[in-house]
């Protein structure tokens, strides 16, 4: 069965969108974005605030090279079946962030990263197959 969606476009939208994360993030931790609209505002200090960014630098990186694998830009790890399910962890793994978003204290991260994470999951879904 033929996908509905194109998978380059949905990989390369997804690319885009986990590279403005990792803008968003850098942009959190030298304090031009205030820190309280992520982790569910639960950040209370500044050595916090870098170790729990520090841990979305490295996901959203290996969240990149996943999908970088997947369109096949990247070919250093010729195991297919390790990318899907690496595809497939990322969709439950956004998935997953979508819940948690929705329980955060922020509007912004509520409703505007909670649609993102939702998009995001939808997005490697269709990489999934």
């Amino acid at each position: 069965m033929e996908s509905l969606f194109d998978t380059i476009l949905v990989g390369n939208t997804l690319l885009i969108i986990l590279g403005l994360l990792i803008i968003f993030h850098l942009l959190v931790i030298a304090g031009i974005i205030p820190y309280g609209i992520v982790w569910a505002g639960k950040i209370n200090n500044r050595a916090q605030l870098l170790r729990m960014e520090s841990i979305s630098l490295v996901v959203l990186v290996l969240a990149i090279l996943l999908v970088a694998l997947r369109l096949e830009y990247l070919t250093f790890l010729n195991y297919p079946a390790i990318i899907n399910g690496g595809v497939w962890g990322l969709f439950a793994f956004f998935l997953l962030n979508t819940l948690g978003n929705l329980t955060a204290k922020s509007p912004v991260e509520k409703y505007g990263f909670g649609a993102l994470t939702l998009l995001m999951s939808l997005c490697c879904l269709v990489l999934g197959y």
